[in-house]
Formats: structure tokens, C-alpha cells, sequence
């Protein structure tokens, strides 16, 4: 309903604006008030389950998991190389038995980091969960916690190491969040800066909008 005078939307007698009375034509019930809808909270969330139950995250992350690009692995690298320089023995077989065997040695890399981000802990959940999937790392498992919860994904191999671990782990602090990341690669002493290029571009991903 508009006011007569003034052209202004009006609920109830009068108008808001300019203090006219408002007719209301016969016959007709006057415009009842309508409640503000109220959208979903899911920002402030910190179940994983219910986080991705919520409309668009979905599709968020979907469009994260688009945006991977394809990479060389280790272990493609190394096949590769046994038919370029043949050596008798391959290569990638040996990657295949030596890196386990070091991992149950002991041998290990990796690298750890934590921050607080100026976020909700949801939209951080989200982020976290876009910048995996950008990156080609997939989610593993998932454990929660009732303050936030911790991402358990692979660390793709590539040309400076084979296949490791990445573990995320994202609580609320206050109106923000604090999370931590570790890298962890078993069977290999160095990573060439694998594990702080892997973390430099988590925490780059977490202090942005995802998109």
C-alpha cells in the first residue's frame, strides 16, 4: 500500500513518512505486517555435517574442486624416467618399497604452523574445505570436535616428493578462528619446501572469501 500524499510504502493508519492518514479501500483488509526473514546462520557453525547441509556450500566447494589443476605426480615422473634412461632396475618400484620401509623407520618431514584467522568458524570450515579441494588434496576423514574440527587429507605427490599427509584443524576463538596445520611425509628426509608452499597457500586460501 503507498501513502497518497508522499508515494511512500506504508503498513498500518498512518504513513511513516509525512504523517497522512492512510485509506484503505472498502471491502479490503489492510496489509498485515510481515516478518524479516531471517537467513541461515551457518557461518557461526562448527558441525561439518550440518555446515554442508546448508544451501550453496555445496556448490562453493564444487566450484573449488573445478578449479584443481592437474600436476605430474612422483610417481609418473619416475615411470617416466625408467623408459627415458633405463637403468636395469625401476625406479618406481623402488620408490614404491624404499619409502615405506624409511617410513617404519622413523624417516620423516614435514612442517607445522598455526594462526588465528579474522573469520567465523564456519566460513573458515568452508575455506579450508575450498582450498583442499583447489589444490587436489582430497579430504580423508574428518573428526569432530565441539568447538571445530579437523581435516585429515592427502598431500598429493608430485616432482619433489611422493604422496603425504595434511591435517587441518579449525576452532573457534571468540568471533574468529584458530587453526592449525600440519604437513607430515614419512619415509623421505627433505620435502624441498613442499610442506611451506603446501601451508603458505592453505593460510593464503583461509584469509579469503572463498570463491
Amino acid at each position: 500500500m503507498f501513502c497518497s500524499e508522499c508515494g511512500v510504502t506504508v503498513r498500518g493508519k498512518f504513513c511513516s513518512a509525512c504523517g497522512a492518514p492512510v485509506a484503505i479501500a472498502e471491502g479490503l483488509p489492510p496489509i498485515p505486517d510481515v516478518p524479516p526473514v531471517v537467513a541461515p546462520q551457518w557461518e557461526s557453525e562448527v558441525c561439518y555435517e550440518k555446515i554442508l547441509k546448508f544451501p550453496g556450500v555445496r556448490d562453493t566447494i564444487d566450484r573449488s574442486t573445478r578449479q584443481a589443476r592437474k600436476r605430474m605426480t612422483g610417481e609418473q615422473f619416475l615411470a617416466v624416467a625408467d623408459k627415458v634412461v633405463p637403468l636395469g632396475v625401476s625406479l618406481e618400484g623402488m620408490a614404491s618399497v624404499i619409502q615405506p620401509l624409511y617410513a617404519k623407520l622413523g624417516i620423516k618431514t614435514g612442517k607445522e604452523r598455526s594462526h588465528h584467522v579474522p573469520a567465523p568458524v564456519g566460513q573458515v570450515i568452508v575455506r579450508a574445505l575450498c582450498s583442499l579441494a583447489r589444490n587436489g588434496q582430497t579430504l580423508r576423514n574428518v573428526t569432530q570436535a565441539p568447538d571445530g574440527c579437523l581435516l585429515e587429507a592427502t598431500l598429493p605427490s608430485d616432482l619433489f616428493t611422493l604422496e603425504g599427509d595434511l591435517r587441518v584443524s579449525v576452532r573457534r576463538n571468540g568471533s574468529q578462528a584458530e587453526v592449525n596445520g600440519v604437513t607430515y611425509i614419512g619415509g623421505t628426509f627433505f620435502d624441498w619446501g613442499k610442506s611451506n608452499r603446501c601451508l603458505d597457500r592453505l593460510f593464503t586460501d583461509l584469509t579469503r572469501d572463498a570463491a
